[in-house]
Order: C-alpha cells, then sequence, then structure tokens
C-alpha cells in the first residue's frame, strides 16, 4: 500500500517511469557486451581515471570496490544500478522543483534516463555505478538545502564527493539552484530581497563544497604520492585567468544558443531535436513574458527574473567556463537535461486563470518532450548497434592480424612485437561511420590505434604478447631496413629482426 501510495505522488512517479523507460531504452547495453576504448581497458576490474584525474573519490570507491570483491566491469549489474540510481536522482529532482503534475514528473525521470549522456555513461559501464552516484549527489546536494539546519555542510559535503567523482557534474547542481531562484521570482511571492538571500545562500553552499574538494583532493594526492596530470587540463582546475572569464561566460551562453542550428554533443543531433529544444524554448520566454506582464509588473523584479534566465543558460553549459583546455564531449553535458525541463517548472508558475489556453499549452510541451525522449532512447540504441559491430571489426581485424604474424618466418613465442606507425588500411571500412554517435564512441580503426589497443588482444584473443619498449620502437623505426618495408596489410609489411617481430601499420615517421 505504502509503495502504490508513493507511486501516486509526482516524485513516486518519476521514479517508476524513470526505471520501466530506463530499462527498455538500455536494454541492448545491459544485456549484450559491448565496450569503447575505456572500457575494454578496464578488464575485468577497474573504475576509471582516478586521483591523479582529480577524482579522489573514485579512487577511495574503486579500491573499497575491489577489497569487497566488486568492482568488476558487468553490463548488467552495473547497468541496473546506475539505472536506480538515475530513478532516485528523478525522484529527488521533482521534488526540489515541486514539481506537481505526474505526467510532467514522469517526463522529466524519462528525459534524465534516456538523456544522451546516461547512454554515454553505459558505454562506460565500468564506471557507471559512480557516475550515477555523482548525478544522485550533484541534486541531493540541492534537495538537502533548507531542510535541516545542517543542510549547508551536507550540500557542501555532497558536492565535493561528486565532484571527487566526475567533476564535470557540478554543473547539474548550479543549473537546479538557479532554475529554483527563477521559480521563487516568478511565483511571485517573495521579494527582490529573499531571492538575492537565497542566492547567497546557494553561493555559499557552492563555494564551501569546492573549497572542500581541493582540501580533500590535496590531502588525497599527498596520501597517494602522486599529482594531477594535465591531460584535458586537469593540473590547471580553478585556475581560470580573470582576463579571460568575460569571454568564456560568453561562448558558454552562445554555445546553447547555437544549439538550435548546430549540433552539440549529440543533443541537437536531428531536425526533430533542434525543433523540440526550439518549441520548448519558445515556450519557456513566452510563459515568462507572461508571467512577469500579468503577475510580477515590478521593474526590478523584471530585471531580477531577466539577469537569472541568462545564469541559467550560463549555468548549463557551465562545463565551457569549468574546463576552457578541455574537449567537451557528451557525458560532460548532463546538465542540459535542465535545459529541457525549465519551461516545465516555468509552466507551474503560470496564473490559474485561463484552463483551456493552459491545457493546450501543457500537451504542446509534453508533446516537444515527448519528442525528445523517443529521439534520444532512439538514437540510444543506434549507438549501442554501432559500437557493437565496430567492437566485432576490431576483434576480427587483430585476430587476423596475430595469425598472420605467427605465421610469418621467423617467429617465435620469445620475441617482442613492435607496432611502426598507425594503422590505416584503405581497404578496411565501418558501414555506420555515418550515423549519429555520441561522444565515448569511436569507429574501429581509431579503436586500434588508441590507448588501448592491446587491451582487445589481451580480452578478445587471450593473447598476451611482450611489447617492443619506446626506446626499442624508436630505434626500429630509424632503421633502414623498416622504413622499406610496405605497410600493413600489404606482403612484407611483418618481418622477423633480430630478436622482434616487425609490423610495420603505418609511415615509421
Amino acid at each position: 500500500m505504502k509503495l502504490k501510495a508513493m507511486y501516486k505522488t509526482p516524485a513516486g512517479t518519476a521514479f517508476a517511469w524513470t526505471l520501466a523507460v530506463g530499462f527498455l531504452t538500455h536494454l541492448f547495453a545491459l544485456i549484450n557486451v559491448i565496450h569503447n576504448y575505456d572500457s575494454i581497458h578496464y578488464m575485468p576490474y577497474g573504475q576509471g581515471s582516478g586521483i591523479y584525474s582529480g577524482r579522489f573519490t573514485l579512487s577511495v570507491l574503486g579500491g573499497l570496490a575491489e577489497k569487497l570483491g566488486g568492482n568488476t566491469n558487468l553490463p548488467l549489474f552495473n547497468g541496473l544500478v546506475f539505472l536506480v540510481l538515475i530513478a532516485l536522482s528523478a525522484y529527488l529532482l521533482v521534488s526540489v522543483l515541486s514539481i506537481r503534475s505526474r505526467g510532467f514528473a514522469a517526463l522529466v525521470g524519462m528525459l534524465l534516463v534516456v538523456f544522451p549522456t546516461a547512454a554515454s555513461t553505459m558505454i562506460h559501464r565500468f564506471t557507471a555505478i559512480y557516475y550515477g552516484l555523482a548525478v544522485l549527489l550533484a541534486v541531493t546536494a540541492v534537495w538537502v538545502l533548507g531542510k535541516t539546519k545542517f543542510g549547508l555542510p551536507i550540500s557542501a559535503l555532497c558536492t565535493a564527493v561528486s565532484l571527487g567523482i566526475y567533476q564535470a557534474l557540478v554543473p547539474v547542481t548550479i543549473s537546479i539552484m538557479v532554475l529554483l531562484l527563477i521559480q521563487q521570482a516568478l511565483r511571485g511571492d517573495s521579494d527582490f530581497l529573499a531571492i538575492v538571500k537565497r542566492g547567497l545562500y546557494f553561493c555559499a553552499a557552492l563555494v564551501l563544497g569546492l573549497l572542500l574538494y581541493f582540501l580533500l583532493l590535496k590531502l588525497c594526492l599527498a596520501l597517494y604520492h602522486t599529482e594531477l596530470t594535465d591531460y584535458q587540463g586537469i593540473n590547471e582546475m580553478g585556475s581560470i585567468s580573470l582576463a579571460a572569464l568575460p569571454g568564456l561566460v560568453w561562448g558558454a551562453l552562445v554555445q546553447v544558443v547555437k544549439m538550435l542550428r548546430w549540433d552539440y554533443c549529440g543533443l541537437t543531433a536531428t531536425a526533430f531535436l533542434k525543433l523540440a529544444y526550439l518549441v520548448l524554448g519558445a515556450a519557456t520566454l513566452g510563459m515568462m513574458g507572461y508571467i512577469l506582464a500579468k503577475k510580477i509588473k515590478k521593474p526590478l523584479m523584471i530585471l531580477l527574473t531577466a539577469v537569472l534566465a541568462l545564469l541559467f543558460l550560463i549555468a548549463v553549459n557551465f562545463i565551457y567556463i569549468q574546463c576552457p583546455a578541455s574537449k567537451i564531449y557528451t557525458l560532460m553535458a548532463y546538465s542540459f537535461a535542465l535545459l529541457a525541463c525549465a519551461p516545465i517548472v516555468v509552466y507551474e508558475c503560470l496564473p490559474e486563470a485561463g484552463k483551456g489556453k493552459r491545457q493546450l499549452l501543457s500537451r504542446g510541451i509534453g508533446l516537444a518532450l515527448s519528442v525528445m525522449i523517443f529521439s534520444y532512447a532512439y538514437l540510444a540504441n543506434t549507438n549501442y548497434t554501432a559500437i557493437y559491430y565496430a567492437d566485432r571489426q576490431v576483434e576480427n581485424y587483430l585476430n587476423a592480424m596475430i595469425a598472420q604474424v605467427r605465421m610469418t618466418e621467423g617467429f617465435d613465442t620469445e620475441k617482442q612485437w613492435a607496432f611502426i606507425g598507425p594503422i590505416s588500411d584503405p581497404l578496411m571500412k565501418f558501414s555506420w561511420e555515418n550515423e549519429m554517435t555520441y561522444g565515448g564512441f569511436t569507429g574501429p580503426e581509431d579503436m586500434l590505434n588508441c590507448h588501448s589497443t592491446f587491451s582487445w588482444m589481451n580480452h578478445y584473443m587471450g593473447y598476451y604478447p611482450p611489447l617492443a619498449d619506446e626506446a626499442k620502437l624508436a630505434e626500429l623505426a630509424a632503421l633502414e631496413e623498416v622504413r622499406a618495408m610496405p605497410t600493413w596489410p600489404n606482403a612484407g609489411s611483418i618481418k622477423a629482426i633480430g630478436d622482434t617481430m616487425v609490423i610495420k601499420c603505418g609511415s615509421a615517421e
């Protein structure tokens, strides 16, 4: 009975629909073994880049899971736990935004679980549980504020721990906070000072969370005797130039507007998605204008609401400011889901008069969100199918290469293997290369040339050849004998030279 009663609440409805639609959308990834360039590397254990990437929570939780016998790269288990964590996040999000409509609550939950970032996380399933926890903590950081007198320190701790799993999720927390301030302004039951005071309270929670994160990070770096990597500018976190800040803020704002015309991280990859975002954006602006003109009317409140609306667009794309030296990809764009939730929040601030028009408007918003949800579910499965075929091509290609090496005159198991140059086979084609794929997916040729090349040999073929080190590779590449060799897969591209089997894949430069 209690479960039935919970389901009848908007938050409970969001939880149930998130699980149901999430399971159906991601079923392929749950029951098939699919890998990208990172997932194949963390087999059968691993949680991904940890302390040296600023993700101290990831290192601590991953180490604890290994000691307890877990942390295994499992499609079904990791995927199901991730879906439950996203469902809990949807439950809290609907609660914190005070969404009253069960229909809208269901749409919010479905959007979160089919969003491109969720699909990209399922592709990175070795760390899906941890990222799901980071999303839950990012939402909880806002939900706890105002709940108890300890809301501020609890919120800061949630933010710090979430950042310690994946730094790209802090824009989710910031976006929810700004959306709540917009909601408060549009409801018309608060004055200017009350909203500013609440905004400062949110800022205090964020700043305290960031300070706690950097404090814990420094402590963990000392304990683990390591330092931050320079990959994607991670070692420069928190050191944004004040002179560059205006340009970054403007760039973040412009990028949100541009996504209506050009695809951004797979979020607006189709005409249907661009249209859905356009309709939702126009509806949001129209409703805000109507509320400000009919209900708010005070110039100072109108100005504050307009500023908050701009801040919301910047907050959604805060990752652009947060990581100026990094390439932004799908896994880093979860906060954009809040952009699609904004019209629901604004709609529920409308005056009660004009029920017929309100009903028509709600149906329009619901239809646009439904189109978005269906499109994202479709694209998720496009990605899963494409990566399935890419995996098979990589597996078969390396299998053929291994067989060719072992059949080469002079081969024996004591010789080291030296792969010279990147693979660039003119006969190799990928039939899914023109399909829309999210960040986190690359075609077979890229996967053959990335950091995890030999992981495919290890885990798919069970083959662990002794590999030449960098010095040996440079020495061999400089030999005239190697320079004269044709490139793979031409005859003569594999040759036993001294104590090494040389496989010349590409240019020796």
